[in-house]
């Protein structure tokens, strides 16, 4: 039967890369036994410390390089929770100062920013009616007493019934009632500081007509500021009262002032579910009482073991 020439020359062709391939992998095979070789094997040349071994000179001789490793002991360390917050800052003892009563504004001592003692006068009202009714009120006081005084010792004596001697006896307390209602009256047309402290700014002038709770002026007490801030109910726990407080006005800018847990509320806020906190500071610490603090603030924790942040890693 004859065979065709395509039929030859398609088997000279596979015999031809047939061959082709055996060439590739026989020329291969030298070159990873070479590969070998030159890393070493146990126990000769290219074994482990052997001349070409790993870790013998000629890995270094190639420009490997040793690695660099640092040695850290665990140790025992007080594992602290730190919470940050936003909190305002208020004098503890602060005041608004309305006016009791009406009337027109005589005389102004208010000077905003000035220290000023318990009782120190701020401003009056106009009080001529008030220092005529004390007058007539202390007129009266003594004769009401001593009437009664005298119908009193008559009684005694069966010279006045006792009705007599009741009825003087009422009159003495109605005109004792009468000259403290007349004081009082008159203090109200003076408005005092209620305690030591810095006045605030007033726009009132004299001249002005008040009424009945206008707003004079606010007064302060610069002795002890608080800052009062509210922290998550599962980080309520980690505060305790006393713990170190550090606060800095809102914004960076300022230095960053150092206090203590003061106060710590008893009940959690069931909308918001946070704690209210105070931090105190004590008296000449630059707080700015209305102003915004970030707060910052870590509890001494647990004792555990710990290891460098830089011996634990991840891929992310």
């Amino acid at each position: 039967m004859p065979i065709s020439r395509t039929f030859i020359a398609g088997a000279l062709a596979g015999a031809a890369l047939g061959a082709v391939a055996v060439g590739i992998v026989l020329s291969a095979k030298p070159s990873v036994e070479s590969s070998a070789a030159s890393q070493g094997g146990p126990g000769g040349p290219g074994r482990p410390g052997g001349r070409g071994g790993a870790g013998g000179p000629a890995a270094f001789s190639r420009g490997g390089m040793a690695p660099a490793i640092t040695v850290a002991s665990v140790a025992p360390a007080n594992v602290g929770r730190t919470l940050e917050a936003i909190g305002s800052a208020r004098s503890s003892k602060a005041a608004t100062l309305v006016a009791e009563t009406a009337g027109l504004v005589t005389a102004v001592e208010i000077i905003a920013g000035k220290p000023v003692k318990q009782g120190d006068v701020l401003l009056r009202l106009d009080d001529e009616a008030q220092r005529i009714a004390l007058a007539r009120a202390r007129a009266q006081y003594p004769a009401a007493k001593a009437n009664a005084d005298r119908f009193a010792a008559l009684a005694a004596e069966d010279a006045a019934s006792r009705l007599e001697a009741d009825t003087a006896f009422n009159e003495h307390k109605a005109a004792e009632a009468d000259l403290r209602a007349a004081e009082f009256a008159l203090s109200q047309r003076t408005i005092r500081a209620p305690f030591d402290g810095v006045i605030g700014l007033t726009l009132i002038q004299r001249g002005d007509y008040l009424r009945v709770g206008d707003v004079v002026t606010t007064i302060d007490d610069p002795a002890s500021l608080i800052v009062e801030f509210t922290a998550p109910q599962e980080a309520a726990s980690a505060v305790r009262i006393g713990q170190k407080v550090s606060a800095t006005l809102a914004g960076g800018a300022g230095e960053t002032l150092e206090g203590a847990v003061s106060a710590i509320d008893t009940r959690v806020d069931p909308v918001s579910r946070t704690l209210r906190i105070e931090a105190a500071f004590a008296g000449g610490a630059k707080i700015l009482p209305g102003a915004t603090y970030a707060i910052t603030t870590t509890n001494e924790g647990a004792s555990a073991l710990s290891v460098p942040g830089l011996a634990v890693q991840w891929d992310r």
